[in-house]
């Protein structure tokens, strides 16, 4: 069980970070190359499946490893960085524009990377128990 926490915190780790490249560098290649605007790397369909896989990864992650070493508030931090990256992906870009549906998205993926990152760490120093 051990195993599959790690991978799956190795994964969420990866798919929060592609969160933020894709909020950063999507813009750019759109202003640079006008033919990937109409690719589905900017459609709102790849942001809802790239959720799915965060929100499938990360409560599973954080779940099992918090049920071993009991540091429950690290799962309170990945479950409001999901919490905020479903605000940004369903009701942010109407109430706050493209920009703060971006910083939205980048603060989201800031926490569940932090949560990962602390519970892949006390995993890994055998604090679970």
């Amino acid at each position: 069980m051990r195993n599959l926490s790690e991978r799956l915190d190795k994964y969420a780790i990866g798919l929060s970070a592609m969160c933020v490249v894709h909020c950063l560098f999507v813009p750019l290649l759109v202003a640079l190359l006008p033919a990937f605007g109409a690719t589905f790397f900017s459609d709102e369909a790849f942001h809802r499946w790239l959720l799915v896989g965060v929100l499938l990864t990360s409560s599973s992650a954080l779940f099992l490893g918090c049920k071993k070493h009991n540091q429950w508030r690290i799962l309170g931090y990945g479950t409001a960085g999901i919490g905020v990256l479903f605000f940004a992906a369903f009701f942010a870009h109407d109430l706050m524009a493209e920009e703060g549906e971006k910083l939205l998205t980048i603060l989201g993926s800031v926490l569940l990377v932090i949560s990962h990152y602390k519970n892949f760490n006390l995993c890994q120093t055998g604090r679970c128990h």
